[in-house]
């Protein structure tokens, strides 16, 4: 790893360790430029008493340590209750908010996929705890959850995603194909593990209802999960951004099992895993997209009942803002986010124990 990373991973830490450089330095020496919570937590007991948060007020108590969550999507196979098995129906005498897209399969070329598109400002947007949104109707269209019908999924290679961009489209301005933005490396391993894609799917037992729009809460989890094996082909090619789209995916998971009556607690553990690694890799195309991780753990660690490690998160987005500030030359935009992202995180520390402080919008 070049010598900037290291400082960089360097300065990370010193974040988690108030500022003690030996701390840091130990840490780098004995676990090398991969971080994770356990091996911070390691080298604090090393060095008791110095870099703590004992002085910081609890949340709530803190849980036993949770088993790790699976590394390979294609290990979860959800088992389903009869209410996932559900599909919402809205008002018949209102227009839909959806319109149809006709897409191509860049790995498989099949041709006129079915999909689903937003109509702008059709639907309003609101979030639960951990930035997945929930959609609810503005009264002039059908109220649908976007969640059930948002990735697009061949059914022919089992391609899978939200982003239409990912597929071939059609430009009615151009009047020709846009090609995938997909990389070659990306297509090409894709082609290579379709059989893969294809034996997960027999496991899942969800069936064609993989393929109908829009979908009921298990096909739309099943789709996510889709979506999920295609980003982590992206993460091993080193596509910016893999990460934080997989930590997405999975708290929209953890929605769609919130609203079928189902347990959000695994697709949230997986959901952290993946934004630690974004934030410890600086996996973002955007400053303002790495302090919504960043709140976002805060928010997961605060759900499993880690306050000290979900502080810890408030103090990275605050110790960013001081140096900033402190910078001849600011970045008023990054500027700008962080103190948004740290204003947010604040007003739910100071809520944490309300009484409604995890309620989902709609729920």
């Amino acid at each position: 790893m070049s010598e900037d990373k290291t400082q960089e991973i360097h300065r990370r830490l010193m974040v988690f360790f108030k500022n003690h450089s030996e701390m840091a330095d130990a840490y780098i020496s004995k676990f090398g430029t991969e971080i994770n919570m356990k091996n911070i937590q390691s080298i604090r007991a090393e060095f008791p008493g110095v870099g703590d948060t004992s002085s910081m007020p609890s949340a709530q108590t803190e849980e036993p340590e949770a088993q790790a969550p699976p590394q390979n999507t294609m290990d979860v196979v959800f088992k389903f209750n009869d209410k996932s098995f559900e599909t919402p129906q809205g008002d018949p005498t209102r227009e839909s908010p959806l319109y149809p897209r006709v897409v191509d399969c860049p790995v498989c070329q099949k041709w006129g996929l079915n999909s689903q598109e937003l109509r702008a400002k059709s639907l309003s947007v609101m979030t639960d705890p951990f930035m997945a949104p929930v959609y609810k109707s503005t009264g002039l269209f059908q109220e649908v959850n976007y969640l059930l019908a948002c990735v697009t999924v061949c059914d022919g290679c089992l391609l899978a995603s939200p982003d239409r961009k990912d597929f071939v489209l059609y430009n009615r301005t151009t009047r020709q194909n846009q090609d995938s933005q997909l990389a070659p490396q990306v297509v090409r391993e894709l082609k290579e593990t379709t059989d893969k894609r294809k034996a997960f799917f027999e496991k899942t037992g969800i069936g064609d209802a993989l393929f109908k729009l829009p979908r009921s809460y298990a096909a739309a989890i099943v789709s996510y999960q889709f979506a999920d094996i295609r980003a982590e082909v992206e993460a091993g090619a080193k596509v910016q951004g893999a990460f934080f789209k997989r930590g997405n995916y999975w708290t929209r998971i953890a929605l769609l099992c919130r609203q079928a009556g189902m347990d959000d607690r695994q697709p949230l553990q997986i959901a952290t895993e993946h934004f630690k690694t974004a934030y410890y890799m600086s996996d973002f195309p955007k400053v303002d997209l790495e302090c919504q991780t960043i709140y976002t753990l805060f928010n997961l660690h605060l759900y499993f009942g880690k306050a000290k490690e979900a502080y810890d998160y408030l103090g990275i987005l605050d110790k960013s803002r001081q140096d900033l500030e402190k910078s001849e030359t600011p970045n008023v935009e990054s500027l700008a986010s962080i103190k948004k992202w740290l204003g947010m995180g604040r007003t739910r520390w100071e809520d944490r124990e309300m009484p409604n402080f995890w309620n989902t919008p709609g729920l």
